[in-house]
């Protein structure tokens, strides 16, 4: 019985590393990354992004939708998917005391805590479950008629966003070092430098074109 269910917590695990960590297609860290990389770029440049690049505004709207829907994906509402990361926090609070890390079972009070900094978020989570459902996975009737006021009724902001994400990328971390206690390593620095470069190669070709017609 014990075996089961530490190879159950285990594998559930692996599946929540692989939805976060995994590079093909991009996960949720590496979403992340470039959400906050290219709203970074964007505080810098400011309107200069049209000149560098004008696909560049759509591009963070792309992303930023990109990670609402890989979150809402991983805080579904129990009923509705087993999946859920509320799912498997309630799965490990039932069986507590059959899940081993390295220095015994997760205590209670851990696994409460990494609950309610989830919960804490929830009216985040509802704005992007929200906006999921009404607008971006299904056409509610009102958005198809007015569709920029999915803005207006579910707000979000850019910072509690990000401050969510970290939360469901901090609670599966735990799980995943706890047991072996060895940090994972991430591939958000990839990504982060990417942008970077991909910004100023934009730039610089942009300069370079603009002094060739001078020419």
């Amino acid at each position: 019985m014990k075996a089961q269910i530490q190879a159950n917590y285990e594998e559930r695990l692996a599946r929540y590393v692989a939805l976060i960590q995994g590079t093909e297609p991009p996960c949720l860290v590496p979403k992340l990354a470039v959400y906050r990389k290219l709203l970074r770029q964007h505080s810098m440049h400011g309107d200069r992004r049209w000149k560098i690049e004008p696909v560049l505004h759509p591009l963070i709207f792309s992303a930023e939708t990109d990670l609402h829907l890989a979150t809402a994906r991983l805080l579904e509402n129990t009923g509705r998917a087993k999946g859920s990361l509320f799912a498997f926090l309630d799965f490990c609070k039932k069986n507590q005391a059959n899940i081993l890390w390295k220095s015994g079972p997760p205590p209670v009070e851990v696994l409460e805590k990494q609950f309610n900094e989830l919960e804490s978020r929830r009216n985040t989570i509802n704005a992007i479950m929200g906006r999921r459902d009404k607008f971006f996975a299904h056409l509610d009737k009102r958005y198809f008629k007015e569709p920029a006021r999915i803005y207006v009724d579910y707000p979000l902001e850019a910072d509690d966003v990000i401050a969510l994400v970290n939360a469901v990328i901090g609670v599966i971390t735990e799980h995943q070092w706890k047991p072996k206690e060895s940090a994972a390593l991430s591939v958000a620095e990839f990504y982060m430098i990417g942008i970077d470069n991909m910004v100023r190669n934009l730039e610089t070709g942009r300069c370079k074109n603009f002094l060739g017609q001078l020419d």
